[in-house]
This record gives C-alpha cells, structure tokens and sequence, in this order.
C-alpha cells in the first residue's frame, strides 16, 4: 500500500510546470529557473531566489520528485512552502519525501498540518492514516481511516485498511464486519484478513475464507498458515493434505517447506488424533 499520489491538497495551482526536458534531466531544473528572470547584474542564486514565483519553485520540485531526486525536491519545496498559495500542496509533498526516507514521524507531522487547513482532505486522511500505522499510532490510524470512510463510503480499499488497523488492534469482531461489509471476494488479501478475524473469534467460517484466499492467489504462505489453522481445530487429515501440498508446489521458501516438512512428519507418525471432526 503506497501513500497517494493524487491531487495534492490545498488551492490549486495554475498549471505552470516545467519543461519537459527539466524531467528528462535533473539538471536543467536549476538552469530553467534562471532563464525565468530578467537578464541582470546578479548571481544566478540571488536572481533565482528573488525573483522566481512560488508556483515556479513548486513546478521545479515537482519535476524533482518525479525523478525521485528527493534533496534537489525537498530543497524547492521548502522554498515554496512559505507562500500561501502553495504552502499546503508543498508541505504534503515533503511528507511524501519524509515517507519514502523512512522519516514517518516527520511525514506524520506535514500531514495532519495539511488536516488542520482542511479537516475534510481525502489524500491526507489517507496518508496521515497509514503513516500512523508505521509508527505504530493504531488509535489514531483507526480514527482517521473513520474519517476516510465517512466521506468515501464506498471504498474498498480504505475498508481493507481500515479493517487491517482494527485487527492489529485485536478488534476483530469490528473487522470481521468491515470485511463483510465490503464483500471483496477477488482480493486474496481481504479474504485473508477476514479468514484470521473469524478464526480468532472461533468461527468456522475462516475455512471457507483461507480456502476462497487461495483460490484467488494466494500464496503458499497462506496455505501453511491454512493447514495450521486445520491442525489447531483437529481437522489433521485436512491439514496433513495442505501441507503436502506446500511441499509438492515446490515455490515456498526455505523457511515455509522446514515447518511444513515438520508438520507433515509429526501427522504422519501419529504423535497427533488423526480426525476430521471439528
């Protein structure tokens, strides 16, 4: 899950970017910027901070961050930043940076300034949301991700994030319910989610969502994690059947195949009751 790369928040800009040929080259950036003053009796860095518009230097660290150029980005954002019509999209840029450089508390903090100008913004509910979740911050995660969904009902994704926060939460009822709620049965993730929140609540219906999971994709890793769900609920015959399978698919990592071999070994000597009662 990636923060979104949407419109950014805040007035929007007229839509002066840079040429293509600063995207294709870092380095013309800079040399754009000076051509946009007046020829003068000045150094080029005098010229280009007094006299290039915000939205310039806006434009300018756009082309940057396109090319994943953060400190060249970082730089003209924080330039652009203190004009008021580009204060908020440049703040929830360099949010964006402060994310990608694994700063999440920086990055928290640029986001929810974007939230106190405007309580209502879609792009930094979400990003404010999932960064919380890097840092830990799940109560504040599941609020914002409330928020989301009060305006955007309809989104499924926001539910699976939503109902991911919860069950790291050791919600699980509340989660088991979003899941349903939004019904995204081509999601092998979501089926998954809604699998562990029912097994934790002792539901039986968490066979039919792990089975569902991999019938969409899943990997061999839910299927491990399948067959133990079998084995802890005494389904043995059923769980000694996934984790052959884990081996004979032959694409699980090292790891996977150890405690899937182990398993198979414990089954088929009977230090387990072989039984598929419930």
């Amino acid at each position: 899950m990636n923060l979104p790369h949407g419109t950014s928040p805040g007035p929007r800009l007229r839509k002066k970017t840079a040429p293509a040929r600063v995207k294709k080259n870092p380095g013309a950036a800079v040399f754009w910027a000076a051509l946009l003053v007046p020829f003068g009796l000045c150094t080029i860095g005098s010229c280009v901070s007094s006299a290039v518009k915000a939205e310039e230097y806006y434009a300018i660290g756009s082309a940057y961050l396109d090319l994943k150029k953060y400190d060249e980005a970082e730089a003209w954002f924080n330039r652009s930043k203190f004009h008021a019509a580009t204060r908020a999209a440049s703040e929830y840029n360099l949010g964006r940076i402060a994310y990608a450089r694994a700063r999440y508390e920086e990055a928290l903090i640029f986001f929810e300034r974007n939230l106190k100008i405007d309580p209502e913004n879609i792009t930094a509910l979400t990003a404010a949301a999932y960064t919380c979740i890097k840092t830990g911050e799940f109560e504040k995660a599941e609020d914002y991700y409330r928020r989301v969904l009060a305006l955007v009902p309809e989104s499924a994704d926001e539910g699976f994030n939503y109902a991911m926060v919860l069950l790291a939460m050791n919600k699980n009822e509340e989660a088991e319910q979003v899941l349903i709620k939004y019904n995204n049965t081509e999601n092998p993730d979501a089926l998954l989610l809604l699998a562990r929140a029912q097994s934790r609540l002792g539901k039986p219906e968490a066979a039919d969502a792990y089975s569902a999971s991999l019938l969409k994709g899943g990997g061999e890793d839910i299927r491990l994690e399948y067959a133990e769900y079998l084995e802890a609920r005494g389904l043995h015959d059923k769980a000694l059947e996934e984790y052959r399978r884990v081996l004979e698919h032959g694409t699980a990592g090292a790891e996977l195949q150890e405690k899937a071999r182990e398993a198979v070994g414990r089954l088929e000597e009977g230090t387990v009751p072989v039984s598929d009662s419930p």
